[in-house]
């Protein structure tokens, strides 16, 4: 008898622990196909910044999908916030205030598209979904070349562009994965 019980909580410990692994060894393989398929993108910082949100340990390649959407979506709601409160120091000259305004709708517009991204998604029209992240994904660089219009003019937004630039990465890399399974 004692050596049933122990022959069955042994199985159980090994199912639990390959169960486990192959979960967290799914979102590392999800994460190191994005990065191969974008060299743009840092498979370090997909796994890091999914593996930030516990659900995406057990996670399907639908729910990374909606999980990177979800990310990007709150990053770009986040860089809306700061630019706001770039905005309200006093001293900022015009061309400096104009790139962040540009910046600000930049950003309200992605966050926009990314819902609707979200929506093809859910309708599994990754095609249109394809379209809607590449167009959120614009945002970040079409800021940061605002203010590189003007020669001595830095932008305080390069960390915040280049982390919106590879949340959006990770999901179109994710999107194009599924409109191939």
């Amino acid at each position: 008898m004692k050596h049933s019980f122990s022959l069955s909580f042994n199985f159980v410990i090994v199912f639990l622990l390959v169960h486990g692994s192959f979960s967290f060894n799914n979102l590392h393989h999800y994460c190191d196909e994005a990065a191969k398929s974008n060299p743009n993108l840092s498979c370090d910082f997909c796994i890091a910044s999914l593996e930030a949100i516990s659900k995406s340990k057990n996670a399907s390649l639908e729910e990374l999908v909606e999980i990177s959407t979800v990310l990007a979506m709150s990053k770009a709601t986040n860089i809306s916030c700061y630019i706001s409160q770039l905005l309200k120091a006093q001293n900022l000259d015009k061309y400096y205030t104009s790139a962040l305004q540009d910046c600000l709708e930049l950003y309200a517009d992605a966050n926009s598209t990314l819902h609707e991204s979200m929506c093809d998604l859910k309708s599994k029209d990754y095609s249109k979904a394809n379209i809607d992240a590449s167009a959120a994904m614009d945002s970040s660089s079409t800021c940061e070349d605002g203010f590189k219009e003007r020669e001595g003019v830095v932008s305080p937004l390069t960390k915040e562009n280049n982390t919106f630039f590879q949340l959006t990465a990770i999901m179109l890399a994710f999107i194009n994965m599924l409109s191939r399974s």
